[in-house]
């Protein structure tokens, strides 16, 4: 192996890429864009990944209304090609719905917007166009590699209400997961709430739901008001409650 025969090797790649041009070719399947060691991918109105429906797309400069979805790029070791390093950015999603979309690749801690980077909906949409590309090339396509979205960048965890035949349960459900999963026989989603982080609650398991509130067996601390009364008490003081409340009131001496 050497560079000269790699490149050749996907060359026939990079020419199909050219002639599905997005910037010239108006062609449904015309999607792509070239480059010297990989190409990029756009979406359009008629054909983007799962969570692209609503956005808003123009031709720009190019042929059709699009938007771009992300970049591949050949992974060498030493003179031989041995994967597909691809990287998605859907950043049409960040700025037509800012309140849902983030361009940080880990928002902080209480940012339930989920991250514009290598979203698996992105990924999965990605991968199966460049797979149909190598295909119509009739190259062997080496294996896909990238990095994916951090957990908590993914999303918000959702809670989730199932009724049904028995009794209602929650299931705290991780994001990149889909409610209707975890719909028990003779169940269904009945609310479903964004909670951000879920912390040390346990996720998608079963929570039933519980409707009594007992009483706790511990009796609470006593503040310094019970001790009051109890001294009030033994020396016959039935002003104490008065005493206690009168700077804490808003004109009570008016």
């Amino acid at each position: 192996m050497s560079y000269q025969s790699e490149h050749k090797r996907m060359k026939p790649v990079l020419d199909v890429a050219r002639l599905l041009d997005i910037a010239t070719n108006p062609e449904k399947k015309a999607i792509f864009e070239a480059g010297s060691a990989g190409f990029q991918v756009w979406c359009t109105p008629d054909d983007h990944p799962q969570g692209w429906q609503g956005v808003n797309m123009i031709p720009g400069t190019f042929s059709k209304p699009c938007e771009y979805v992300g970049g591949v790029h050949w992974k060498w070791d030493e003179d031989r090609i041995v994967g597909l390093h691809i990287e998605t950015t859907a950043y049409a999603l960040a700025e037509q719905f800012p309140e849902r979309y983030t361009n940080l690749v880990e928002p902080p801690r209480g940012d339930n917007r989920r991250t514009i980077y290598n979203r698996d909906e992105d990924v999965a949409w990605l991968q199966e166009k460049v797979t149909w590309l190598f295909r119509e090339a009739g190259v062997d396509m080496p294996p896909f590699e990238y990095e994916p979205a951090p957990l908590l960048s993914m999303g918000p965890y959702q809670l989730a209400h199932y009724t049904g035949s028995g009794e209602d349960y929650l299931v705290i459900v991780s994001p990149g997961l889909k409610p209707e999963d975890f719909c028990l026989p003779d169940y269904s989603v009945a609310h479903l709430m964004d909670i951000g982080d879920a912390g040390d609650f346990p996720a998608d398991v079963v929570l039933r739901v519980d409707y009594g509130f007992p009483e706790p067996d511990i009796e609470p601390d006593e503040g310094p008001l019970v001790e009051e009364y109890e001294n009030a008490s033994r020396l016959g003081d039935d002003g104490w409650l008065e005493s206690a409340f009168e700077d804490g009131i808003s004109g009570w001496d008016e």
